[in-house]
């Protein structure tokens, strides 16, 4: 019977030892990091400034990334707002079903008015007065209709009518090594100059121009957003908690070249923890993190510091742009087991505390 008590005891004492030692583990979980930082997508050329107000000289200006060219015949796809290839319309051959080959092409070349036949079967494309060419893709079967643009059709013989397509622009985009996904949005800047190419799931924009021969494709630059500012010493907190900023703060944000203009209104946004600093229309976080005080730019700003380049830092209108957030960082198990268990303990930490309560007036009420 002792022995059996002695082997409870230490498989007690065991039990004891190996969860303390978890538990210790699992509170040790370092806290989930924010690897990736939110990005700046510029959509128009616009100028890096060396503090933020119009006045400050431009250090530098935003430029887009060029990609490739394409053959203008994807202007039809551009106009149209569709990207991949797709059926217009179809038409009868009439009296030139019999032809065949050569005098196929020829008759399609020179005795169809194509501009009629696209204001009649399309709704909102129009050919063109101009004469239209067709390049014989194979004799007979297949022709590639361009309109004084450029912008290409894609006409395919089947059996007595023939087809007309749109060409296949995302096809086009995959063959030089760009992957355009299925959530995109296309939208026209200068009618048959310039389009924009929205990839809403790859959080990328393509800007497309039309060039002197070839349509070029440039991929808007997206520039890392310099959230944290500067940081100082954990001191400076007390004045924040009585609404104020401390010199060390203030000299802070002077040499970060972001001085403020009359007197900052500070807010608390979490007790001993956060504070928002409001300066006419800018808006900065202070964070108490790792025994410091850090100062953090809001991202609902006007302006927006960034790195333009590896030598360059600077300020740009983020009405100039699209923000590009991160997605929020997947913790660990040992870290969700970390949070779990903090959970655990503040429950049973306020089930004690309100037991002691009532231990507490159950003791009162006795006397």
């Amino acid at each position: 019977m002792k022995a059996l008590l002695k082997s409870l005891t230490f498989i007690i004492i065991l039990v004891v030892f190996v969860g303390f030692g978890f538990g210790v583990y699992i509170l040790q979980a370092p806290p989930v990091q924010q690897t990736k930082v939110p990005k700046l997508q510029i959509h128009t050329r616009t100028a890096v400034r060396g503090r933020p107000v119009v006045t400050s000289k431009p250090l530098a200006y935003t430029k887009d990334v060029y990609r490739f060219n394409l053959d203008r015949q994807y202007i039809s796809n551009l106009n149209n707002g569709k990207l991949e290839r797709e059926l217009l319309f179809s038409a009868a051959l009439t009296h030139r079903a019999k032809l065949r080959g050569t005098a196929l092409d020829n008759a399609l070349r020179t005795e169809t008015d194509w501009q009629k036949m696209f204001a009649n079967m399309t709704e909102n494309i129009r050919f063109g007065p101009s004469t239209p060419i067709l390049e014989v893709l194979l004799n007979g079967e297949e022709w590639m209709l361009k309109n004084a643009t450029g912008a290409g059709y894609i006409v395919v013989r089947t059996g007595n009518q023939i087809d007309v397509y749109l060409p296949d622009l995302k096809d086009a985009f995959n063959t030089n090594k760009t992957e355009l996904s299925t959530d995109l949005e296309v939208s026209t800047q200068r009618a048959n100059k310039q389009w924009f190419i929205k990839d809403k799931k790859y959080g990328q924009t393509y800007r497309i121009t039309n060039g002197d021969e070839k349509l070029i494709v440039y991929q808007q630059s997206k520039y890392e957003i310099l959230t944290l500012l500067f940081e100082v010493d954990l001191a400076a907190q007390a004045s924040l908690a009585e609404g104020k900023l401390s010199q060390e703060l203030s000299q802070g944000f002077k040499t970060a070249r972001i001085p403020l203009a009359g007197r900052a209104e500070v807010s608390t946004s979490e007790e001993g923890v956060s504070w928002q600093v409001t300066n006419l229309s800018m808006k900065y976080n202070i964070r108490s993190e790792e025994d410091r005080l850090k100062a953090y730019l809001d991202l609902e700003n006007r302006w927006l510091y960034i790195r333009a380049d590896d030598n360059i830092k600077g300020w740009v209108q983020s009405e100039r742009g699209t923000i590009f957030e991160p997605p929020p960082p997947i913790p660990s198990s040992r870290q969700l087991a970390k949070k779990r268990l903090i959970a655990l303990i503040e429950t049973v930490k306020e089930k004690v505390g309100i037991s002691d309560e009532e231990n507490k007036t159950q003791d009162t009420a006795s006397r």
